[in-house]
């Protein structure tokens, strides 16, 4: 996190001897802050657009580890009185399945593992409305079938903002397929894995399988804020 100062340069900016006191823990602690830093900052500007242009919908996140954005879906939705919007948590809960089209050495198969049981106890501190929240448990190949799908669709449940954060391309590709139908004009489309992995290349990974998806999407989507180096959201419109 960057600390103000009253001096030139204005930030604290560690010196060389200071990082050798941290070990690698602490230099992971320094980055998560950084980042959970700058996707709260992205929630409270998200779920500020979702409020004052009235869209109607409700959340949706597609890997909820460590329930750190679902928190702080609740929390914004709170704090904007969004008393209608219910919140979905798709996740195996066993963590990631196998891939052979990744580059990150830590997405191996039951990397990133949050049980049921550990993220109804994360998200219950947050949120008195657990009535709202619902978990569909399972491997997206499996959980995302036709029936789950015509459910929302009869009980018109739209998205009006999404998070897409499973890593991989291969789970990426049938939440695209799952939520074509579900998304509106206005909805916020939130990829925490733009930029991560395969050095970038938006030929790999999250971001193929999104350019997939828009170049086949009756909607258009318009870049809305970046998160960090990371991430990237966009807003869903019609021509």
């Amino acid at each position: 996190m960057i600390k103000k100062i009253n001096t030139e340069p204005f930030v604290e900016i560690l010196k060389h001897k200071d990082y050798l006191k941290k070990d690698h823990s602490d230099l992971v602690t320094l980055k998560q802050q950084l980042r959970q830093e700058k996707k709260f900052e992205f929630y409270q500007l998200a779920f500020d657009f979702i409020s004052e242009n009235n869209v109607k919908g409700d959340y949706f996140e597609f890997g909820v580890h460590k329930a750190r954005t679902f928190r702080m879906a609740l929390s914004e939705a709170n704090k904007n009185q969004l008393n209608d919007m219910y919140f979905h948590a798709f996740d195996s809960f066993e963590g990631l399945p196998r891939s052979n089209s990744h580059s990150n050495k830590l997405w191996n198969k039951g990397a990133l593992t949050t049980s049921e049981k550990e993220f109804l106890s994360l998200i219950d501190e947050t949120t008195d409305s657990l009535d709202r929240v619902k978990i569909i448990k399972g491997f997206y190949s499996d959980s995302l079938t036709n029936d789950l799908k015509k459910n929302y669709l009869n009980n018109n449940n739209k998205i009006a903002f999404l998070c897409v954060d499973c890593d991989l391309y291969e789970s990426a590709v049938p939440v695209f397929n799952f939520i074509s139908e579900l998304i509106t004009v206005g909805s916020i489309i939130y990829l925490d894995d733009f930029n991560v992995g395969h050095k970038g290349s938006h030929l790999e990974g999250v971001s193929k399988a999104f350019t997939e998806f828009s170049n086949n999407s009756r909607f258009k989507f318009r870049e809305f804020l970046n998160v960090g180096w990371w991430g990237k959201s966009f807003i869903t419109y019609m021509e």
